[in-house]
């Protein structure tokens, strides 16, 4: 089964002192410093900033969520969804992390949690075309094909570029 992934960087950061300030300024000071670090390729410098967001914003679900794309890059899939797992600890609707996650799931042998993952991510973005792809091909790859074909259909109704993996053969 063919997953779409859609990894984003999470959201940007006010600028501040690294060194001074209020912990909440620290912390976004490290979650932009990792998000440029991370964005130019450079992940040791990514993973120390996002640690030093988490040092003043333990909670902090940029932070774990990027901690966890990164990880994933690396194939630690293990402490990726430990992490998206916490982000989702700050923040269950938190999609990006839902979405990824259900993917790991899905790679993992969990059809069944990477399901509701999706559903989940779909409750709260119901137009999202790769949750309803990936929620299809597994519908269907679970025996549940009427289920799969509709959520194909309507991941392809909202995306045009998406194909479905049965009619392309």
């Amino acid at each position: 089964v063919a997953l779409t992934a859609v990894l984003v960087l999470g959201a940007s950061a006010c600028s501040g002192d690294a060194d001074s300030g209020s912990p909440g300024d620290r912390a976004d000071a490290a979650l932009e410093a990792g998000l440029e670090a991370h964005s130019a390729g450079d992940l040791e410098t990514a993973t120390e900033e996002y640690n030093k967001v988490l040092e003043d914003d333990p909670t902090n679900k940029f932070a774990f969520y990027n901690l966890a794309l990164i990880d994933s890059a690396n194939g630690n899939d293990g402490l990726a969804e430990a992490k998206y797992r916490l982000a989702l600890e700050s923040d269950p609707t938190y999609s990006p992390a839902l979405f990824n996650l259900a993917i790991l799931r899905a790679d993992d042998g969990d059809p069944v949690e990477a399901m509701e993952l999706y559903q989940q991510v779909l409750e709260i973005e119901p137009q999202n075309a790769s949750a309803w792809l990936n929620l299809g091909l597994l519908q269907r790859a679970n025996g549940q094909q009427k289920l799969g074909n509709e959520s194909v259909l309507k991941a392809i109704a909202l995306d045009p570029s998406l194909n479905d993996p049965e009619t392309s053969k």
